[in-house]
């Protein structure tokens, strides 16, 4: 079976998170809800899952652009992925830089 990096984060994040949790606006924004209940919860996640989860923020063209951080959903979304590199184990932003994320896994032992 193959997984998507943001279930796998959602489903061994301790505790776990919710994918695409109900009532919290546009399905657009289900990685930032995401991101925002690891940081509210204090999760803790593997730095196999952590470090590419970050990344895809941190590779976004507009990771650095400050002026963008205005806008509410994403000024959030920046302090959070602060945040979450913060928390235990910590993750150092800058060595994620230019890093190539593999959005799918393989969930190897669950279709054999």
């Amino acid at each position: 079976m193959t997984k998507l990096l943001f279930q796998r984060v959602a489903d061994e994040a301790r505790p776990p998170a919710i994918l695409g949790r109900p009532g919290c606006g546009p399905p657009d924004y289900f990685t930032e809800v995401l991101l925002h209940d690891l940081v509210e919860s204090g999760a803790w996640l593997d730095l196999e899952l952590k470090r590419p989860f970050l990344a895809l923020w941190v590779n976004d063209e507009d990771f650095d652009n400050t002026d963008s951080w205005r806008e509410p959903i994403i000024g959030r979304t920046q302090k959070n992925v602060r945040k979450f590199a913060a928390m235990d184990p910590v993750v150092d932003l800058e060595s994620l830089r230019g890093m190539k994320v593999k959005l799918f896994y393989d969930d190897l032992g669950n279709d054999r």
